[in-house]
């Protein structure tokens, strides 16, 4: 499942952006039901590729759903 630090310093910096507790981001959860404008959502993934060595497509978005997609997503980048 990816390196277990990785996945915890996403979540962590998710969490920050949303101004969350990172247990409260459930893997399951909707990420357009956490962040009600998706313009804001486009700014999370923004500020992550700017904290992180990643760089995500349109076509990679495509299919993230929920924070467990995402987070899938932010791993398999780094791998």
């Amino acid at each position: 499942m990816g390196n277990p630090h990785t996945r915890e310093a996403f979540k962590n910096a998710m969490a920050n952006f949303l101004k969350r507790k990172p247990e409260s981001l459930d893997d399951n959860a909707v990420l357009l039901e956490l962040v009600q404008e998706s313009f804001l959502l486009v700014e999370m993934i923004i500020e992550l590729q700017e904290q992180f060595p990643i760089r995500l497509s349109q076509e990679d978005l495509r299919a993230v759903r929920t924070v467990g997609d995402l987070l899938q997503m932010l791993i398999a980048k780094t791998a």
